[in-house]
């Protein structure tokens, strides 16, 4: 028996219905110019019934939108019986490669591109076009880590900027539940499980790329993020991080529950109305915190820099 039953459950899940859409997505659309990739929970392989598919366009072309390309996903992930994600959020986009790889801290780097790009190296996976996603994945590890960078380094370009994403999510939950409409209990939950757990996935990520060669680091890069969030954590952190992770199984065996999405999306945050149930849950949230704080420390001794890279 599984040690981790929830997320076996999950990955199954997820991997079958990634891999029945990329089979009917081959046969149903021709455009080398356009890679659709997916984000969250399904990417991750952490999904259930209960998920959304969140998921964006990349097209190589800046003048045409990919509409043939959209419906015949759209009408795709409606017949499987997908959700599909909130309408006006960071996702069900269109993204240009070209605008991808520049301005990134510019003017122009908005909440939702900043969250597509960081997204898409955490997690993201293809659905359609892999040799295209392959290229702008490669295009970003060069311009994270460039050919000047020392050994001694830590990648703290990409770091700043996975800084940059986590606590503009943190300031964005106050903003979209106070003044959006957004559920508060759903994403209070989601940000002390999986945004934290990719987070701080990233984290372990860029300490890995510490004393090596540039083209190393590169690989280093390569290698880590091309794993979901969660197997990075037992690649990096071996035996130490069963503890974190059975907290996180427990998470997912919650969230598959339409009963307890019902119950996240109906919690406020008047901690007067809070049920027992959620208190729990959230409970649970803070020692699944203190466990990646544990972690990290028993996984780099104090000398490591990346102590110092998270706080100065």
């Amino acid at each position: 028996m599984s040690k981790f039953p929830a997320l076996e459950k999950a990955k199954n899940y997820s991997n079958d219905q990634i891999n029945a859409i990329r089979d009917e997505l081959a046969g149903a659309i021709r455009n080398d110019s356009v890679s659709i990739v997916t984000v969250g929970s399904f990417a991750r392989r952490e999904a259930s019934q209960q998920s959304d598919l969140d998921f964006f366009f990349i097209t190589d072309n800046d003048v045409d939108a990919p509409n043939k390309e959209i419906e015949i996903f759209r009408k795709l992930i409606v017949k499987r019986g997908i959700k599909m994600p909130a309408a006006f959020g960071a996702f069900n986009e269109i993204e240009r490669r070209s605008e991808m790889i520049r301005n990134i801290g510019g003017d122009g780097d908005i909440t939702e591109k900043l969250t597509r790009r960081l997204l898409f190296l955490l997690e993201g996976e293809w659905l359609y076009n892999e040799k295209l996603f392959n290229q702008i994945f490669d295009q970003l590890t060069k311009i994270y880590v460039r050919d000047t960078i020392t050994e001694h380094q830590l990648c703290r370009f990409l770091l700043n900027d996975l800084i940059r994403y986590y606590r503009t999510i943190c300031v964005d939950f106050e903003y979209k539940t106070s003044e959006d409409g957004k559920p508060w209990g759903d994403r209070n939950i989601k940000l002390l499980f999986s945004r934290k757990l990719l987070y701080f996935s990233g984290i372990l990520v860029v300490a890995e790329t510490v004393q090596h060669h540039w083209q190393t680091k590169r690989e280093v890069l390569n290698k880590y993020l091309r794993l979901t969030p969660l197997e990075r954590v037992k690649e990096i952190c071996g035996v130490r991080s069963e503890k974190a992770l059975k907290i996180y199984d427990d998470f997912l065996e919650q969230m598959a529950s339409p009963e307890v999405r019902m119950m996240l999306k109906e919690t406020t945050e008047d901690r007067d109305q809070h049920s027992t149930e959620f208190r729990i849950f959230k409970n649970k949230g803070h020692h699944f915190t203190l466990e990646l704080s544990r972690l990290l420390a028993n996984t780099y001794d104090a000398s490591h820099p990346i102590h110092n890279a998270i706080k100065f």
